[in-house]
């Protein structure tokens, strides 16, 4: 019985070991018609040398100084200020262009509107909480749409109130 698997195995191996003169020499004139063009490489960059001088620039791992960033707010002046001491809302990192009203939650007197991230996260928002970039508050709860107070800089270190609406959108 294991004859015929020995036999049947030599028999196809024998197919591997037949005339290959010409593959040979189908790869010696391939090999002699075509010659290689290798393009020279380009020269390299000339090397411009760049002092780093850390002590004159702010390091990367400190947080600016409060000079330096956008919310600086003069509060000698008589005018509308947003409120410096209150903690910022998890929807205030993100644009209202960057938010969707999704439906709306309600017991019994109170109406939550259902905030949607682009990043796809859901928010249950009521009515005095912040969300977007310029304090807004929301005023009024709708099934239909959120009512928003933003706090706009006038560039004289005073804010006006503007106000904008969110849609129910149900795409």
């Amino acid at each position: 019985m294991r004859v015929i698997p020995v036999l049947l195995l030599s028999f196809l191996l024998s197919g591997c070991f037949g005339d290959r003169s010409d593959l040979e020499l189908f790869v010696t004139t391939t090999k002699a018609q075509h010659i290689a063009h290798i393009p020279p490489l380009k020269p390299s960059p000339k090397f411009e040398h760049f002092a780093y001088q850390a002590d004159l620039m702010r390091s990367p791992f400190v947080p600016p100084s409060r000079e330096l960033t956008a919310e600086v707010v003069d509060t000698t002046k008589d005018c509308l200020q947003p409120d410096l001491k209150r903690r910022k809302g998890r929807l205030e990192t993100y644009a209202l262009d960057n938010l969707k009203m999704r439906g709306t939650l309600s017991e019994m007197q109170e109406v939550w509107a259902l905030v949607e991230t682009s990043d796809g996260s859901v928010y249950r928002m009521g009515t005095g909480e912040y969300l977007g970039l310029y304090n807004g508050r929301i005023a009024r709860v709708t099934p239909q749409n959120i009512e928003i107070i933003e706090l706009i800089p006038d560039g004289s270190g005073c804010w006006t109130e503007r106000s904008s609406n969110m849609e129910l959108t149900g795409e």
